[in-house]
C-alpha cells in the first residue's frame, strides 16, 4: 500500500498548485482570474486555501466593480492589454466555447499561450476533504483490483481528478475500450449494450466476435438516436428497448442533449424516459457480457441486475467516471454481487474521463 499512501499525501499537499505559486514567487507574476462567475469563485477559494495570491478578476460583463464575496476589484479586459510581463491569466470559465474565446481575447491582448492556463477542470474538482472522508472505501477498491496494472490506473485517475495531472503512461488505446484483451469472446456470446449511443460499440462487438453470436441486446433511450442504430445495424440481428437502465422498472426525467452526454436528470422536465432492470427484462437470456456506459447510472443499474451477476457471471466492462463515488462504489458493489469476478481497471483517455471497469 506504499504507492496508495504516497498518492493520498501527493493529494493532501495539492502539489499541482506550486505550478501557480511559482509563477507568483518566482516569476514575478500576478494572477488574474478571468471570469468572475461561479468558476471564477471556486478557483479563487482553492488557491486561497494553500495561501496562493490572485491580484485580481477579469470579467467582460461584470468590469468596473468591486467582488462582493471575495473584495477584490473586477477589472475590465482593457486593463491587461500591454500587462503580459507582469500579469498570468487563468480562465475561468466552464463551456467550452467561452473559455475557447476567453484565450482568444487574451492573445488578442499580447499574451502568449503559455501565459494562459485553462481552469474548467478545477471548478469540479474534488476536495480535499472529499477524499479524507472517504479514504478506506478508495483503499478497499484499490485492494479489490487483480493486476498491479490496474491498481496504476486506479492511482493515476486519483492524481487525474485531485491534481490534474497528466496520465499518457496508463493509457491504452481508444480502439479497445470494452474490449480489452481480458475479455475472450466466443460465439455463444449475449450482448447486452446499455447506453448503445448510435449502435458503435455493438458494431465494434460484432467486428471483435467476426460476426457469431447468439444475440445482441441494445438500451438506448434516446429516440432520435432509432435511426442511427437501424443504419449502423442493418443486416444484423439484434433488439433494441428505447428505455434506460435502472435499479427497477420506472419513468425518471432525462436531460436529451442528443449527444453522448445525454443522461437521468433530478432536475423536473417535460422530458421523461422510462428505465428498466435488466433481472426483470433479460435474465432469461443469459447474458454473457453486459456493457454500461450509461452516464452516472451505472451503479444503480448494476443493482438492477443482481441476480444475473449472481447466476451467470457475465462478463462486465462499466464505464466508473460519472460519478465521483464511482471509482470505489462501483467495484465493491460488483464483488460484493460475486465475489468470483476478477476486475480490471484501464483507462482510455488522457482525461478525467473513458475509465472503464472490467469484471471477468
Amino acid at each position: 500500500m506504499d504507492k496508495f499512501n504516497r498518492t493520498v499525501e501527493n493529494i493532501k499537499e495539492q502539489d499541482d498548485l506550486e505550478l501557480f505559486r511559482e509563477i507568483v514567487s518566482k516569476q514575478g507574476k500576478k494572477l488574474v482570474l478571468f471570469g468572475a462567475g461561479d468558476c471564477g469563485h471556486v478557483v479563487y477559494g482553492i488557491l486561497h486555501h494553500v495561501n496562493i495570491p490572485v491580484h485580481c478578476f477579469c470579467d467582460n460583463v461584470l468590469g468596473g466593480q468591486v467582488d462582493g464575496q471575495t473584495g477584490l476589484a473586477i477589472v475590465k479586459p482593457e486593463y491587461l492589454k500591454d500587462r503580459s510581463d507582469e500579469l498570468t491569466i487563468l480562465v475561468c470559465a466552464v463551456e467550452e466555447e467561452v473559455y475557447s474565446a476567453i484565450c482568444q481575447q487574451a492573445v488578442s491582448l499580447g499574451f502568449d499561450r503559455a501565459q494562459i492556463h485553462i481552469m474548467r477542470e478545477y471548478y469540479s474538482r474534488p476536495s480535499v476533504s472529499y477524499l479524507e472522508n472517504n479514504i478506506q472505501k478508495y483503499r478497499n477498491a484499490y485492494r479489490l483490483l487483480e493486476d498491479e496494472f490496474s491498481r496504476k490506473v486506479f492511482l493515476a485517475r486519483m492524481k487525474k481528478v485531485y491534481l490534474m495531472g497528466d496520465i499518457s503512461e496508463v493509457v491504452s488505446p481508444y480502439t479497445e475500450e470494452y474490449f480489452d484483451e481480458n475479455v475472450i469472446l466466443t460465439d455463444e456470446e449475449v450482448f447486452i449494450d446499455c447506453g448503445g449511443f448510435d449502435g458503435d460499440t455493438a458494431v465494434k462487438f460484432i467486428e471483435r466476435c467476426g460476426g457469431k453470436y447468439r444475440d445482441i441486446i441494445i438500451f438506448e433511450p434516446e429516440i432520435c438516436k432509432k435511426a442511427a442504430i437501424e443504419k449502423n445495424m442493418s443486416g444484423y440481428p439484434y433488439t433494441l428497448y428505447q428505455a434506460g437502465v435502472w435499479s427497477e422498472k420506472t419513468k425518471l426525467y432525462f436531460d436529451a442533449q442528443e449527444t453522448v452526454g445525454s443522461h437521468v436528470s433530478e432536475i423536473e422536465s417535460d422530458y421523461m424516459i422510462d428505465v428498466m432492470a435488466l433481472d426483470e427484462t433479460v435474465y432469461d437470456k443469459k447474458p454473457t457480457f453486459i456493457k454500461m456506459d450509461i452516464e452516472g447510472s451505472e451503479q444503480e443499474a448494476l443493482r438492477g441486475c443482481k441476480r444475473i451477476i449472481r447466476d451467470f457471471r457475465p462478463k462486465l466492462a462499466v464505464c466508473v467516471y460519472h460519478r465521483p463515488d464511482d471509482l470505489y462504489e462501483i467495484p465493491a458493489l460488483i464483488k460484493d454481487m460475486n465475489p468470483k469476478y476478477r476486475l480490471y481497471l484501464r483507462q482510455y483517455s488522457n482525461s478525467r474521463h473513458e475509465t472503464v471497469l472490467y469484471a471477468i
